[in-house]
């Protein structure tokens, strides 16, 4: 290349860019069957140090870098494992929803409450819409808890924060990004008004959740499984015993946090069909 290129500054790679190529090849480098996670530097695939764009950039040890720059690694090998690099990420990635949406689908313990049938107006063309009662109050008793979370710990987050890839969607309840702390804090809610909605498949959740925040956005974070009882007795050792079993086996950093509705001062109260019908005879 023309040396009068280097007589500018190095741009400055943006650390959002970086921690991607970091987390697209896994902190390792790209080339196959290295496996080297030391010493390792960002390569420009087209040597223009200026075109700090994601498909131009590959994560190489040391050795690697040096045979880049040398040509015994070329141009179009570099862009052969940069797109085994890509292919490898997506498809983990999908792989990881799926196995999300796998674990939400076979929970069979929140069943829906039963609703009242729904009259609708006169005129076909006017359609009334009447969200689930027991969604409304519990989407209440979520933030309502993760308040109380903040107030507690002096610790405050963005609520209902949802991150799109494609046709895939990622919602946590609440998040804290600092990069003051180690690690971000995905908070994830579960209301248990009975005993019997006790199981191990909470702390998966929030397992699986913490794994794909990581691959998004190449952040370190820690999950807490923020559980609200119906009953204060519930916060004893004698109850939750799955839930508490479900978080325990968890080799990642999630954590169990349990509070009674009396304590957060919110109670959803049990929904019935019933309560909705008419005392007027």
């Amino acid at each position: 290349m023309d040396n009068k290129h280097y007589e500018k500054p190095r741009p400055i790679i943006p650390a959002e860019t970086r921690r991607a190529i970091e987390v697209e090849s896994g902190y390792s480098c790209a080339v196959k069957n290295c496996g080297e996670h030391t010493y390792l530097e960002i390569h420009h695939i087209d040597e223009n140090r200026e075109n700090n764009k994601l498909e131009n950039l590959i994560l190489l040890c040391d050795k690697h870098h040096k045979m880049a720059h040398a040509k015994v690694i070329d141009r179009k090998s570099l862009q052969e494992y940069k797109k085994l690099l890509v292919n490898s990420y997506n498809s983990i990635l999908i792989e990881r929803f799926n196995q999300l949406e796998k674990l939400i689908k076979e929970d069979k313990i929140n069943q829906p409450i039963p609703q009242p049938s729904v009259i609708q107006p006169v005129d076909e063309n006017v359609k009334k819409l009447v969200p689930d009662r027991y969604e409304i109050l519990n989407f209440c008793l979520c933030h309502i808890a993760i308040a109380h979370y903040e107030k507690k710990n002096q610790v405050y987050f963005e609520h209902q924060v949802e991150f799109v890839r494609g046709n895939d969607r990622l919602l946590l309840d609440a998040l804290r990004q600092d990069d003051d702390l180690p690690e971000d804090i995905i908070i994830e809610f579960q209301y248990l008004r009975k005993s019997y909605q006790d199981a191990t498949v909470y702390g998966s959740w929030v397992d699986k959740k913490v794994e794909i925040y990581e691959m998004l956005t190449g952040r370190k974070a820690k999950g807490i499984l923020l559980v609200v009882v119906g009953y204060k007795r519930m916060i004893g050792d004698r109850y939750l015993e799955y839930t508490r079993k479900g978080v325990e086996k968890l080799a990642s950093n999630v954590s169990l946090v349990v509070y009674s509705c009396e304590e957060v001062g919110f109670h959803p109260g049990n929904i019935s069909a019933s309560l909705f019908a008419s005392n007027l005879k």
